[in-house]
């Protein structure tokens, strides 16, 4: 079992979860004790302490980098840092077969590690004057590609119906004078246009660590897939930069 995986596993039970179904483990149980949830956190954090996040460690050939962007571009297609991460580690589930054929998609699979290659390359297309300056300053997050990776869920039958039954507990407090729109947008999304809530949003962020199907939460958490994408990608880039935070401390 690889650290990542080990990470995973000891996150989900931290989160008071079980790492294979999602479903929400027993008030009884010897892992909801404060001790025990302290313990599997100090776990975490040493384990992320110990990984290799040096830029200047990255050494990746120029030409593949110009000749992959390239790609990118001929294929209509932005080359931004997570999907130049995503091939040179050959972990993004890409459907083009033309860049998935392509003889460097994977080169650097077992050469570095997703965070380290994600610093070299934010700050390669900085240097290069590659990045789109305005979108990462306004929107930072809209970079974050979890959901339009392949489809996965790992959530159990009986762990959906926990978070249909936690979502509905929430209940909804804009319901007097709605505009037409949102009525309409309603009747397919009864939480459509409703804030989010902190405990809608940590609802949301376990959610994500088994699931990235819109689908799926769309009919979970009963609002669009761009609220639920656009919710989401902040939560994850959120939480990106307080680990990054955490390693500089």
């Amino acid at each position: 079992m690889n650290i990542d995986k080990t990470k995973e596993i000891l996150q989900a039970l931290a989160s008071g979860c079980s790492p294979t179904t999602g479903e929400m483990i027993e008030n009884e149980s010897v892992l909801n004790e404060r001790d025990v949830i302290r313990a599997l956190q100090i776990a975490i954090d040493n384990l992320k302490a110990n990984e290799p996040q040096t830029i200047s460690d990255v050494e990746i050939d120029e030409t593949d980098i110009k000749s992959v962007i390239s790609l990118f571009k001929e294929e209509e297609q932005n080359p931004t840092s997570n999907k130049l991460v995503g091939f040179f580690l050959g972990t993004r589930k890409f459907k083009n077969e033309t860049l998935v054929s392509n003889r460097l998609y994977g080169k650097y699979r077992n050469l570095y590690q997703k965070g380290q290659l994600l610093d070299f390359f934010n700050q390669y297309l900085v240097d290069n004057k590659l990045a789109n300056r305005n979108n990462r300053k306004n929107n930072p997050y809209k970079e974050i590609d979890f959901f339009q990776k392949e489809t996965f869920n790992r959530l159990s039958e009986k762990a959906i119906n926990q978070l249909k039954e936690k979502v509905d507990e929430l209940g909804i407090l804009r319901t007097e004078n709605l505009s037409e729109y949102v009525q309409n947008a309603r009747i397919n999304h009864p939480r459509a246009y409703e804030s989010w809530t902190d405990m809608e949003k940590e609802l949301l962020n376990k959610a994500i660590e088994y699931t990235n199907d819109l689908d799926l939460l769309s009919d979970c958490f009963q609002r669009g897939k761009g609220s639920i994408e656009s919710c989401g990608q902040r939560l994850i880039y959120e939480s990106q930069n307080l680990q990054d935070d955490g390693n500089q401390n």
